[in-house]
């Protein structure tokens, strides 16, 4: 996967992903969230590491829409996926608690808290529970921002 990542610039991806119709974008995101949670650890970090940062040079519009989509996509996957996907995230962020203040976190709380409740819930629970399998993962939980354990209900 990271000779994908170099061969096709991820800003150049997220932007393709945005103007597709909803259906399509939703369809290719599963396919390769999917892809990525049969990946190793490693290479599931450097994929992650990629959208983040390919996610902070995109502008609001393409944000809002790619971010919807896969929070979507993330509420309907299986447990054993959201988790593994979850957990890539939660190592990034003990790495660098800096990325909650990227253009790209303002948008992704806006668009959770605009899902259903049902898949907020999905969301919240499973990522409450792939922190709590990290080691210290109460820590973690309390150095989130203020306004995201809020719209967690934590």
């Amino acid at each position: 996967m990271p000779d994908e990542l170099q061969k096709y610039p991820t800003e150049d991806i997220i932007r393709i992903l945005s103007n597709l119709p909803d259906f399509l974008r939703e369809s290719m995101m599963r396919s390769r969230l999917q892809e990525l949670c049969a990946k190793d650890s490693k290479t599931q970090d450097e994929f992650i590491d990629s959208i983040l940062d390919g996610l902070s040079s995109a502008d609001k519009e393409t944000l809002t829409k790619v971010i919807r989509t896969w929070l979507v996509v993330v509420s309907k996957l299986g447990s054993s996926d959201v988790s593994t996907i979850f957990s890539s995230f939660i190592s990034r962020y003990k790495n660098d608690s800096s990325m909650y203040e990227s253009n790209y976190s303002a948008v992704l709380l806006d668009e959770y808290q605009s899902l259903r409740d049902d898949q907020r819930g999905v969301l919240r629970d499973h990522l409450v529970e792939a922190a709590l399998n990290q080691y210290r993962g109460r820590q973690i939980m309390l150095t989130l921002p203020e306004k995201v354990r809020s719209a967690l209900d934590l």
